[in-house]
């Protein structure tokens, strides 16, 4: 299979630089270490992190990430808006894809 994808990220320059001293001492380029990640997702439906199954570390990232979201000064959005926003986003998904929105892969809410 050629590599033929073009993968870009935006990351904080001393932490690339850190993982890529990391990496090279284990003989891989950042695109090496991206490349193990994605088959592994593709692979395996899932995230190959600790935390992703081990629930005692999982439990204190997601705790962590709900006590950043309480503590996000910005006003809360009503579920309602989110709604309405995600679903034109998916409408205008499936109008670029061809669709119509009545095919399975997608229930829409009157």
């Amino acid at each position: 299979m050629a590599a033929s994808a073009l993968v870009q990220v935006r990351i904080d320059p001393e932490l690339k630089e850190r993982a890529a001293a990391v990496l090279d001492r284990m003989g891989l380029t950042v695109s090496d270490a991206v490349r193990i990640l994605l088959t592994r997702v593709a692979n395996e439906g899932a995230l190959p992190f600790d935390f992703a199954v081990d629930p005692q570390t999982y439990d204190a990232w997601f705790r962590a990430k709900v006590q950043e979201a309480l503590d996000d000064p910005r006003p809360a959005v009503p579920a309602e808006n989110v709604e309405v926003h995600f679903a034109a986003r998916r409408a205008a998904a499936r109008r670029a894809a061809g669709r119509n929105g009545d095919d399975a892969g997608g229930e829409e809410k009157a």
